[in-house]
């Protein structure tokens, strides 16, 4: 899981970071090694980060087509945005990084809050 957490002691106390939660460790992911001043900064970096190193467009699946999650055009193609993640399922006309950062912020705010620390 991906979100946004302050660094509550130390050097970096005040500023926020992009982490990944895997089980019981949480460690900090993407570019950034200075920080944001807020958790929406620090996952808009990260969003950068995944566009530019870990974006996979025009997957071909041997799948049942699905509904593309822009336009609900029929569809087997996927992307993929970020390492070990769910792929998004869009059609040939959504196939696009600005697609993926639509859809990402949409999983992003559907995502559980979790407590802070």
């Amino acid at each position: 899981m991906l979100t946004a957490r302050r660094c509550d002691d130390g050097a970096d106390a005040g500023k926020w970071y992009a982490v990944v939660i895997d089980r019981q460790t949480v460690r900090r992911a993407g570019y950034c090694a200075l920080g944001h001043d807020s958790s929406d900064d620090a996952l808009a970096h990260h969003l950068q980060y995944q566009l530019d190193r870990e974006t996979d467009l025009w997957l071909e699946r041997r799948d049942a087509p699905r509904d593309c999650e822009i336009c609900g055009g029929r569809t087997t193609l996927r992307a993929r945005l970020g390492r070990d993640t769910r792929l998004f399922v869009l059609c040939r006309v959504h196939q696009s990084t600005s697609s993926l950062q639509k859809l990402y912020r949409q999983r992003l705010a559907q995502q559980p809050a979790l407590p802070a620390g």
